[in-house]
């Protein structure tokens, strides 16, 4: 027979509600068929599998906080005889909405290529006089 668990928020609410802060775990008629110690070991079970779900998320948060935080750092320069390219990152907003189409792959890149994502400033500076000859602004790269 299958078994079932039961989450509940107190002992007075009968309803089975999402798992929060003081949930009580409850086998129905489970010592008729687990021993203490088997009760024990299945709820070891589920809340190791709770917590590793749980670390799982709040480092993917960080990483993700993490990449979308800007840091003003020089991400290239290449340089010529006359001239420099000048690329760093931008405090300028990106915008990553829930509705956009280039979510999964952002997410991905951030989650599983350690990706960052910002807008980039870019200018092209003149040796001969130290001169900005022109910039540009690349959004959500």
């Amino acid at each position: 027979t299958g078994a079932e668990l039961v989450l509940s928020g107190s002992q007075w609410q009968s309803l089975p509600v999402l798992p929060a802060d003081g949930t009580q775990v409850f086998f129905p008629y489970a010592g008729e068929w687990l021993t203490e110690d088997e009760i024990r070991a299945v709820l070891d079970a589920v809340r190791n599998a709770v917590r590793s779900i749980c670390y799982q998320v709040a480092e993917d948060a960080r990483r993700i906080r993490a990449a979308l935080t800007t840091t003003g750092q020089t991400l290239l320069t290449r340089q010529t005889r006359r001239f420099r390219l000048v690329v760093k990152e931008s405090d300028y907003p990106c915008w990553l909405d829930e509705d956009d189409e280039n979510l999964p792959v952002v997410l991905d890149a951030i989650l599983n290529r350690g990706a960052r994502f910002s807008s980039v400033e870019m200018y092209l500076v003149s040796e001969c006089v130290e001169h900005i000859l022109s910039s540009g602004l690349a959004c959500d790269v």
